[in-house]
């Protein structure tokens, strides 16, 4: 529990009226990054500078990295090292334990869906600009990540470093005898699968819509060992502390959620004010104040993930416009030449 009561310190360290909206994640999910460089003879000197990260962003866990530089930080290491799958041999040794707060949390739950909830709940402690979410559907459920970050250039290391970590998060909620029904991946398949096969030892679905984790449901039922109760209570303050400072930033915070709602395929405002507790009335006019428009931060959203979708996968236009609940592909097409000014096959042309 050493991160109780600590700081956490950012890299770069951005202007404070740049704070609001500049997602980031802490490094210790990503700190194995020098050895797997050195097993294929990349100094990762070489590609911090590149990146345009300090040399020492590595020497403490609690370090907070902007996503999108962690983002092209993947991307430099994976073209250095000739690795199209450096992202699983990354986090294939990241543990519940590297999670800090949002791990610790985690292990306050009594079973191993309370568990997941504390943990998809506080995930932006660990990480806010992406989400996590639990979505439990008959026999089955879904441990689905998904980036909230705008702007962002190349996700495929990030996406398939997302499913590495939450593979190992189940596997020490669930026990060893885990194992999932089905792994998706939101981007192409590496060309060389055989290293990813052999560590999910379950079928792999690239090219799909969304990244997840695929298990049966009734693992979620399971119960976690019992934790010290003073432990807990510490825990469980530092949390409501840290989260505080964090919903500070209101627009930010609704766009984690709708990017959430985007999973279920309820977008309203109404269902998102509910998420905070809040009427609708509430919630939109506390985003005025920031001078945000509901239904501008949706299409940003909306934007977004089209634009990951089409840049990312080989996904046809059609299923795309289907994961962002558009009833054809002609008005998804529509409102995308709206958002970005090109078709999405001219903008995936553009992207490749």
């Amino acid at each position: 529990m050493s991160n109780l009561g600590k700081e956490p310190r950012y890299f770069p360290v951005p202007p404070a009226d740049a704070m609001p909206g500049w997602g980031s994640a802490r490094i210790a999910a990503y700190r194995h990054l020098p050895e797997v460089l050195a097993g294929f003879g990349v100094d990762y000197h070489d590609v911090l500078e590149a990146v345009g990260l300090p040399a020492d962003v590595f020497a403490d866990p609690d370090t907070m990295i902007a996503y999108t530089d962690l983002g092209h930080l993947l991307l430099v290491s994976a073209q250095q090292s000739n690795c199209d799958y450096i992202g699983l041999l990354l986090a294939q040794r990241v543990r519940l334990a590297d999670m800090g707060l949002a791990g610790q949390i985690a292990s306050c739950g009594e079973t191993v869906g309370e568990g997941l909830h504390n943990f998809s709940k506080f995930f932006t402690l660990q990480n806010s600009a992406a989400t996590i979410s639990v979505i439990r559907s008959s026999g089955f459920s879904r441990l689905v990540y998904a980036i909230a970050e705008p702007d962002m250039t190349d996700t495929g290391q990030l996406q398939l470093g997302a499913m590495t970590i939450a593979f190992n998060i189940l596997r020490d909620l669930c026990g060893q005898s885990w194992l999932p029904a089905v792994v998706t991946v939101a981007s192409r398949a590496p060309c060389n699968l055989r290293p990813c096969q052999k560590f999910f030892r379950a079928p792999l679905r690239f090219d799909s819509d969304e990244s997840a984790v695929i298990f049966e449901s009734h693992w979620l039922d399971r119960p976690l060992p019992l934790l010290d109760p003073l432990i807990r209570r510490q825990i469980e303050a530092e949390v409501k502390t840290r989260q505080s400072q964090l919903l500070a930033d209101f627009p930010s915070a609704v766009r984690r959620a709708l990017r959430k709602q985007l999973l279920i395929g309820s977008c309203s405002i109404d269902a998102v004010a509910t998420q905070f507790g809040m009427h609708r009335r509430t919630l939109d006019r506390r985003l005025q104040r920031h001078g945000v428009h509901y239904g501008d931060l949706l299409d940003t959203v909306k934007r977004e993930v089209a634009c990951q979708l089409l840049r990312d996968t080989d996904l046809q236009v059609q299923q795309v416009a289907e994961s962002l609940s558009y009833s054809n592909a002609a008005n998804f097409a529509t409102a995308f030449r709206r958002w970005t000014g090109v078709t999405p096959t001219g903008f995936r042309r553009a992207a490749n």
